[in-house]
C-alpha cells in the first residue's frame, strides 16, 4: 500500500512516498457475489459427458447453458490442454478496450470453436466473429482464415459482451482468444481488460457499464497507489457515501464520514462524489495541472485528466482555451473573446535576479529605471548571495530622433561576464570572468524607431559591476534610460507574443524569460519541462511550483512594482521546532485480504538519529494518523512506523523516513 509521510518543520515540509505491506493474519476471502459484475476475472463452465466435437453437440445438451458439470474463473481468456475429453466449455462477460481505435481478435481450439462479440453491453447484439472449424496447435492463430476477426472499431472504456463456445471431442483440448489494437501487438486477452458475467446487467434499473466503471475506478486506485488486488464486489464503503474507502484516505477524506461526499474540500467547484467518478484528485484543485481547475474543465466540456487542452483553441476564435479561461470567456463560442490587452508600458528596464552565474533560480524581479550598479563585493539585494549571481534586464529603446536617421551607441560595462541582444540577436558576447571591461554595438535606427534589448550578466567571485548607457552618435548626446528605454507593466496581463514563441511577453518577463527571443523549447528545471509546457500548466519553469509572480521587492535604482509576502524564517531556537510523522491507514494486508480501520489497535513509531540505532519508541492509538514529536535535538532524525491489530498481530517495520532539526 501507499504510505504518505509528511515532515514538517516550522513552515517547511518534505513530502516522502513509499511502500508498505503490513503484515498481518491472513482472513478469510470475501465470498463472491454473483449478482454483480466482477472485473479482473470471468467464468468458464464445463459441461462433462458430452461426446463429438460439434458445437451443435454442446447446444442441444439439456445441461446447457444453467447446469454445468464445473464451474471455474479465468483471468485471462484462455484455458490449458489436458483437461479431459467429450466436454463443452462456455464462457461470456465483458471485454473493456484501453484505447479507442481499431481492433481484430483471434482464436484458437482443440476442437469446434467460436467466438461472439456483441456491438455494446447487451448480448442482443451479439455476433460471431471467429470460429474454428476444426483443430489448431495452442496458440496457433494462423490455420484457418476463419481464426481472425476484421477490423472492429472499439471505444475505450466501454463494455462490450461477449460469448465463446468450445466443444472437445478427444486428444488435445484447449482454447484462447487474443487480439491486438492501438498501441499493442497480438496477445491473449488478459484480466485488465475484462470483467465477469452479471444478470444485473440485462435489467433497465442497472447499466452494466456504470457497474464495470466502478470496479474499473477501484483498481485503477489501487493499481495506481499500489495496493493489492481486492475482489470483494461491491468496493468497501463502510459509511455507505458511494466512495471506496481507500480513495478517500488517499484523498483526504474519511471513510467513516457520510456527508462528506457532498464536501469540495480542494475548492475546485466539484464535489468528492463527482471527483471520484471522474477520476480526478480530491486533494488537487487542477488534476492535470494545466492552470484550469478540474470543476472548470469539466463544465467547458474538456478532460480533466489531460493537460495539453489547456493549449488547444476549443471554438477557433485564436485564443486558448487557458488564456480564455483567465480572461474569463466562453472557450466554445467564437464569438465571445479576450478584450485585446494592450500592454501598459512603464519607463526602463524589467531586471530579473537569480541566483547561481547562470540562471539557476529565479529570485525576483523588479523594474529599474536604469543599470548603473557597482555592489563591490556587497548583495545585489538582501536576498541574494555577494558572488554567483546572474541578472537579465529586458527593455524596448526608442530612438528620440524626431526626423531621419540617426546612429546610437549602446555601452555595456560590466564585471564579469556580459551578452546583449537587439532584437533577439546577440551582439555582444563576453561570458568569462574577468576585471571590469566595456563593450559597444551601434545600430541606426529612424525616428520614433524600436528596438528591443536584452542585456544578460553574470557574477563569479570579487567585485561586481553592471552599467548601460546610450549614446546618440549623430547629435553627440547622452541619453537618459529613464526617457529612451521602456519595459511592459509585468503585474499585469497581456496576450502580446513579441517573440512568437505563443508564451505571453508579460508572463515571460514576470517568470524570468526573455520576451525577445523564442525560448519555448528551452528547459529551466531538472524534471525536463519546457517553458512553454510550464507554461500551459501554470507553473514556474524554473521551480515547477505553481506559477505566481515573483519577490518584486525594490533595490537601490529599482521602482517596486508590488510583490508577495517573504517566506517565513525558521525559529533560532530549537526547543521551539516541531517534527511531525504523518502517515495513512492500511488498507489491505500482506496478503492482500482488507483491515477495517477499527482493527486497528494501535502504531509503534521508532526513531532515533542512526538509521542503525532506532532506540527510542513512541506508541500511538489507532485512530490517530499523526503524531509531533517536540524538542528534538539538532540534526537529522529517522523513523520507521509499525501497526498492530486488535488481535495483537503486527507488521514489520515501514521504510524509513527522515527529517532535519535545525
Amino acid at each position: 500500500m501507499s504510505v504518505y509521510r509528511v515532515l514538517s518543520l516550522g513552515s517547511a515540509i518534505i513530502i516522502i512516498s513509499g511502500c508498505q505491506s503490513w503484515q498481518l493474519g491472513r482472513l478469510p476471502p470475501t465470498a463472491a457475489v454473483p449478482d454483480k459484475i466482477t472485473p479482473g476475472m470471468v467464468e468458464v463452465r464445463y459441461y462433462d459427458g458430452i461426446s463429438g466435437t460439434s458445437l451443435s453437440n454442446l447446444g442441444s445438451s439439456a445441461q446447457f447453458p444453467d447446469n454445468p458439470n464445473v464451474t471455474e474463473e479465468l483471468t485471462e481468456l484462455s484455458i490449458p490442454s489436458g483437461r479431459g475429453d467429450n466436454y463443452g466449455s462456455f464462457v461470456r462477460g465483458f471485454i473493456l478496450p484501453p484505447a479507442t481505435g481499431d481492433y481484430r481478435f483471434f482464436m484458437a481450439a482443440d476442437d469446434n470453436a467460436e467466438f461472439a462479440l456483441s456491438t455494446n453491453d447487451r448480448p442482443e447484439d451479439i455476433r460471431t466473429i471467429a470460429s474454428i472449424p476444426g483443430w489448431t496447435r495452442v496458440n496457433e492463430y494462423g490455420k484457418y482464415s476463419s481464426q481472425a476477426s476484421g477490423i472492429i472499431p472499439l471505444d475505450a472504456d466501454k463494455l462490450y459482451y461477449f460469448e465463446l463456445r468450445h466443444k472437445e471431442g478427444g486428444g488435445g483440448d484447449h482454447f484462447s482468444v487474443a487480439w491486438e489494437g492501438p498501441g499493442f501487438a497480438q496477445s491473449v486477452i488478459g484480466s485488465a481488460y475484462i470483467a465477469s458475467w452479471a444478470q444485473t446487467a440485462e435489467t433497465p434499473s442497472q447499466s452494466s457499464g456504470e457497474s464495470y466503471n466502478l470496479g474499473y475506478r477501484v483498481g485503477f486506485v489501487d493499481g495506481q497507489n499500489g495496493l493489492a488486488f481486492n475482489p470483494q464486489f461491491p468496493p468497501l464503503d463502510q459509511d455507505k457515501d458511494g466512495l471506496y474507502d481507500n480513495w478517500e484516505i488517499l484523498n483526504g477524506l474519511d471513510p467513516q464520514d457520510p456527508n462528506d461526499g457532498t464536501s469540495d474540500p480542494d475548492g475546485d467547484f466539484l464535489v468528492s462524489a463527482d471527483e471520484f467518478l471522474i477520476g480526478t484528485r480530491e486533494n488537487n484543485p487542477d488534476t492535470d495541472e494545466d492552470g484550469i481547475p478540474d470543476g472548470a474543465e469539466y463544465a467547458y466540456d474538456l478532460d480533466p485528466l489531460n493537460n495539453t487542452d489547456a493549449s488547444e483553441d476549443m471554438d477557433g476564435d485564436g485564443y486558448s482555451n487557458l488564456e480564455e479561461h483567465f480572461a474569463g470567456t466562453s472557450v466554445n463560442d467564437a464569438n465571445d473573446t479576450p478584450a485585446p490587452a494592450e500592454p501598459t508600458a512603464v519607463s526602463g528596464f524589467t531586471a530579473q535576479y537569480f541566483e547561481g552565474s547562470d540562471f539557476q533560480r529565479l529570485v525576483a524581479v523588479e523594474v529599474q529605471d536604469s543599470v548603473d550598479f557597482d555592489w563591490s563585493r556587497g548583495q545585489p539585494r538582501p536576498d541574494m548571495p555577494d558572488d554567483r549571481f546572474s541578472v537579465r534586464w529586458n527593455g524596448t529603446f526608442t530612438a528620440p530622433n524626431t526626423s531621419g536617421t540617426n546612429q546610437y551607441r549602446f555601452t555595456v560595462r560590466t564585471n564579469d561576464g556580459v551578452r546583449l541582444y537587439a532584437d533577439g540577436k546577440l551582439v555582444i558576447d563576453d561570458w568569462t570572468e574577468r576585471p571590469t571591461t566595456q563593450y559597444s554595438y551601434e545600430h541606426s535606427l529612424k525616428a520614433g524607431e524600436k528596438l528591443n534589448l536584452t542585456i544578460e550578466y553574470f557574477e563569479g567571485t570579487g567585485s561586481a559591476v553592471a552599467e548601460y548607457s546610450a549614446t546618440n552618435l549623430t547629435t553627440g548626446q547622452a541619453l537618459s534610460t529613464a526617457e529612451t528605454v521602456s519595459t511592459l507593466d509585468n503585474s499585469g496581463f497581456s496576450t502580446q507574443d513579441t517573440d512568437g514563441d505563443q508564451i505571453p511577453d508579460t508572463w515571460e518577463l514576470q517568470h524570468g524569460l526573455s520576451p525577445w527571443i523564442s525560448d519555448a523549447n528551452s528547459v529551466n528545471n531538472s524534471e525536463g519541462l519546457t517553458n512553454i509546457q510550464a507554461y500551459q500548466s501554470a507553473l514556474d519553469p524554473f521551480s515547477l511550483e505553481t506559477a505566481e509572480t515573483p519577490d518584486s521587492g525594490s533595490s537601490s535604482g529599482g521602482t517596486d512594482t508590488g510583490g508577495s509576502t517573504p517566506p517565513p524564517e525558521v525559529p533560532e531556537d530549537p526547543a521551539i521546532n516541531s517534527l511531525t510523522l504523518s502517515w495513512t491507514a492500511p488498507l489491505t494486508r500482506i496478503d492482500g485480504s482488507s483491515i477495517a480501520l477499527s482493527e486497528i489497535d494501535s502504531y509503534t513509531i521508532n526513531y532515533g538519529q542512526s538509521t542503525s540505532n532506532l532506540d527510542q519508541t513512541q506508541q500511538v492509538s489507532g485512530d490517530q494518523t499523526s503524531y509531533t514529536f517536540e524538542n528534538l535535538s539538532l540534526g537529522t532524525w529517522y523513523f520507521t512506523i509499525q501497526v498492530t491489530d486488535t488481535a495483537g498481530l503486527s507488521s514489520p517495520p515501514s521504510d524509513v523516513v527522515s527529517g532535519d532539526v535545525k
